[in-house]
């Protein structure tokens, strides 16, 4: 891939306003008020420094020590250059974030005091670099946003060059978005307009030998990046740019020719033969060029080969460390030290040298978690996570073989350590932010007043009907500002790091509750249950992962039709799919499980599998597992727990219950029937009954109640919606109107269509409104996984709150519910089927909450009115005879 563009600070003007000053000689006056700023910064500017690191230091000590605020326009022009030799003076270094934090001050600066700055200034020496980093990042929303910004500078200026310059760095971002056609569209349209013969064309035909190489069209990516050499050798010797640019095209020919080893070595090998004083040295470029001559090395199985071109990569990345002596301490968010550590440890692992290996691939986890928190969209932290999945699965696989060779506890931790943080780290995250980030300090303010703004203009986007580029302007400004206010509080007490409280997980389970939390690899199911005391067992299988996502479409997703018209097919795949993830370890009868599932097992209803080969037409006679064993649902170990450890309401119910729709949408006749079952078993509650079930009542009751049940409309982004969102009477409630509550129910039973459905994000799961709902601090949520029936819901809901008010377990409660309807002689055999009782699952803390039982006033009434009458009679009797 080529690299991006970036540019060295101008020094033109800060040279003239100095002689204009005459304030040369007071370079070296310590005393910063006895001459004008502007003087004193540029002065700090020009001092010389023996490395890339000691410069962005002494300018970073010059910002500490300017001690007068800049007023004149030569003091806040010589601010903003202060700010950007500082992120270019980290950018030389391989500090790419806090390169990226000076540029970002640069612009905030820039943008603060516009009536001062040149804007040919801020598009090349602010904006390009500052985007290029985020894409170097991997933030390649905020790149996206950057570059787009720096395309409308250029189209002000009329710049030709700098668009088609622009043009080059917005394909490499989409290339990195993975958007490889769209990335083709700009680099035509930059290479329409710069010059044939310019640098700034090599660039982009190296940008398109990238997205072809990707969309695998090898020949034309081999043609482009010869042309791009061409062009670039043919650039004058004095260009350090272009040489740049040349020295990172031999290493993109070197990866489009990896299939031949020989070519793609000759090509790196020209790479490192370039002279560093002919070119721009940028320390990460050249780690990152030993990286790939490292890699090459594994890939001809010569793993001691490449540990030494590997050293020589983390000498530049982790100067004066041994890459075998590494502690978290040591480690940053840099995605070519991530691919280091990782690569590392696979050399290792060639060597048979297990225990250096899981310690580095622990390492690379850790850099992954710290480069995270560096991005600012929710895509760029999804697109990390799904491309972490092949580092996690390796790092298992290494566990459990070691755990087959030698039989020590250490692997079975190790190999539980990689399975939880591998899941729903986003969540996670999202969850401590609700617990830790509740500050009052003006911080926290105003990251809350502008999280409201950011509510409002996705509502008004939404609501609009149609885009709006002023609202997504004024959206897309308020996230950079939400970013940058994000990035100064300290991440949330153990989101950064790897150790999961294990042991008051254990302490707080139930004599005869398990856990098995799984992973789903490529080809792959490696399971672990745990007890009161820990690890039970561990255990690997083959899985097909498309195999049980098309057992979910067809019998489930699609509606009950396949498995009405077949039962018996069901039943048979339904079996087989039992055999594959439980028949080794079968769920134990009376215990209670715990379920954290992963992948394409995300989809499956467990509780809908059949656990005898041998079939019968009876379909309430069929071993479902739901008659063997309670089971609930966790995302993963550390959400369940915070949702064990959750406060929200305790007490009250509120019912909303829509059944006349609005905006064209069908009624629901199920609502209504359902409303009138559940009202005499909880009489105590609020009813919120077609337009009494508004969005203020909504949002009043999230947080004044400990059950909220929504028996209505619902959308997800699965149905083509814009934003997933409940259907009230009045407007629709937006999920991400959940992150603006500051109390929560106890228990949200989502009884309408798909609410526990949703996109399935590769290690978060599935994106459901239940998802959403956890996310937001609710400890408990019962959801539906596909459409639920307007004839059984209602049934199975009263049935559900009837055993709720029996005893205090919510997953008991819903499994008693599902097999008092299968055993139910009234209900027809056919509606038996899983279709119709299997869609409502529970996930969560199982004692969230405890419903009272209706209290029969009008029993005592009617004892007391005999009391009543007899006191009555007697103390006029009484009064008679007095």
């Amino acid at each position: 891939m080529a690299e991006v563009k970036s540019y060295a600070p101008l020094t033109k003007h800060l040279l003239l306003l100095l002689a204009a000053a005459g304030l040369f000689i007071c370079w070296q006056t310590p005393d910063t008020t006895k001459r004008p700023l502007a003087a004193w910064i540029y002065a700090q500017i020009q001092l010389p420094a023996a490395t890339p690191t000691a410069k962005a230091q002494q300018l970073k000590q010059a910002i500490n020590n300017a001690g007068r605020t800049p007023s004149s326009t030569e003091d806040i022009q010589a601010w903003q250059d202060l700010l950007i030799n500082l992120g270019y003076a980290f950018l030389q270094s391989g500090d790419i974030i806090s390169s990226t934090d000076a540029y970002q001050q640069a612009f905030e600066w820039a943008r603060q005091h516009n009536a001062v700055t040149d804007p040919s200034l801020v598009l090349e020496y602010i904006l390009k670099p500052l985007g290029n980093n985020y894409t170097r990042l991997g933030d390649y929303e905020q790149a996206l946003f950057i570059h787009r910004i720096a395309l409308e500078f250029a189209r002000e200026l009329d710049d030709r060059q700098a668009m088609a310059a622009t043009y080059s760095n917005l394909a490499n971002t989409a290339a990195n978005m993975g958007d490889l056609p769209q990335s083709l569209v700009y680099c035509r349209k930059g290479l329409q307009l710069a010059d044939k013969h310019s640098a700034t064309y090599g660039l982009l035909l190296s940008e398109q030998a990238d997205a072809c190489q990707q969309l695998q069209q090898y020949s034309a990516a081999k043609k482009s990046i010869q042309q791009s050499i061409t062009i670039l050798r043919q650039q004058p010797a004095a260009n350090t740019e272009a040489a740049h640019w040349l020295f990172m095209a031999y290493q993109q020919a070197g990866d489009i020719y990896l299939s031949t080893p020989a070519i793609a070595a000759q090509y790196y090998r020209q790479a490192a033969a370039m002279p560093e004083s002919k070119r721009t040295l940028r320390q990460r470029e050249q780690a990152r060029l030993f990286l790939r001559m490292g890699k090459l090395q594994l890939l001809l199985q010569q793993p001691r080969q490449a540990l030494a071109l590997l050293d020589s990569c983390a000498h530049i990345l982790l100067p004066g460390k041994d890459i075998r002596r590494l502690s978290n301490r040591d480690i940053y968010g840099e995605y070519t030290l991530l691919d280091l550590l990782f690569t590392t440890a696979g050399a290792y692992q060639s060597l048979q040298e297990p225990t250096t290996a899981l310690t580095l691939y622990r390492l690379c986890f850790a850099t992954e978690r710290e480069l995270r928190h560096q991005y600012v969209s929710a895509a760029a932290k999804e697109t990390a996570i799904s491309d972490s999945r092949y580092r996690y699965e390796t790092a298992i696989h290494l566990a459990w073989r070691c755990w087959q060779t030698t039989h020590d506890p250490q692997y079975q931790q190790a190999m539980l350590q990689f399975m939880e943080n591998s899941k729903s780290q986003l969540l996670w995250e999202e969850m401590q932010q609700q617990t830790h980030y509740a500050g009052n300090d003006t911080l926290h303010k105003r990251i809350r007043l502008l999280e409201q703004a950011q509510l409002y203009y996705r509502k008004e986007a939404l609501q609009t009907g149609h885009p709006d580029s002023l609202l997504q302007q004024r959206e897309q400004r308020i996230s950079w500002d939400l970013a940058t206010l994000r990035k100064k509080i300290h991440p949330a007490p153990g989101t950064d790091t790897d150790v999961f409280p294990l042991d008051s997980i254990l302490r707080i389970l139930a004599p005869q509750q398990l856990i098995r939390t799984f992973f789903t690899g490529q080809q792959t199911l490696y399971t672990v249950e745990l007890d009161q005391h820990g690890i039970r067992y561990i255990d690997s299988s083959a899985i097909d992962g498309n195999n049980i996502l098309r057992f979910s479409q067809q019998y489930f997703e699609t509606g009950p039709q396949a498995m009405l018209n077949n039962p018996k097919a069901y039943y048979n795949a339904a079996y087989q799919l039992y055999t594959q993830l439980f028949a080794p370890h079968p769920l134990q009868a009376g215990y209670t499980y715990l379920l954290m599932p992963d992948g394409a097992l995300s989809t499956l209803p467990i509780d809908a599998l059949v656990s005898n080969a041998r079939y019968t037409p009876a379909i309430g006679k069929w071993p479902f597992l739901v008659k063997q064993a309670t089971i609930s649902y966790a995302y993963s170990l550390r959400t369940w727990w915070l949702q064990m450890q959750a406060t929200a309401h305790p007490k009250g119910f509120s019912g909303f219950f829509i059944s006349q729709q609005q905006a064209g949408l069908a009624n629901l006749q199920g609502v209504k029937k359902e409303q009138e079952s559940l009202q005499p078993i909880i009489s105590n509650g609020r009813w919120y009954v077609n337009e009494q079930a508004h969005t203020t009542a909504f949002r009043q009751a999230l947080g004044q109640s400990a059950v909220v049940h929504i028996s209505t409309h619902a959308f997800t982004q699965k149905d083509s919606s814009a934003a997933p969102h409940i259907m009230l009477y009045d407007a629709p409630f937006y999920l991400f109107e959940l992150s603006g509550l500051s109390q929560h129910p106890s228990l949200v039973v989502l009884s309408a269509c798909k609410t526990g459905d949703g996109r399935l994000v590769t290690g978060e799961g599935i994106q459901s409104m239940a998802h959403a709902f956890m996310a937001g601090g609710t400890p408990a949520v019962v959801a539906a996984g596909w459409n639920v029936n307007d004839a059984t819901a209602p049934l199975l809901m009263q049935s559900f709150y009837t055993q709720l008010l029996k005893q205090n377990n919510a997953a008991v409660a819903l499994q008693q519910a599902k097999i008092n309807w299968l055993n139910d002689p009234a209900v027809s055999d056919l509606h038996k089927l899983p279709y119709y009782w299997a869609a409502l699952s529970f996930q969560g803390n199982t004692k969230a909450v405890v419903l009272q039982a209706p209290r029969h006033y009008w029993y005592w009434a009617l004892l007391l009115i005999p009391a009543t009458i007899a006191g009555w009679y007697f103390t006029r009797k009484k009064s008679i005879r007095s």
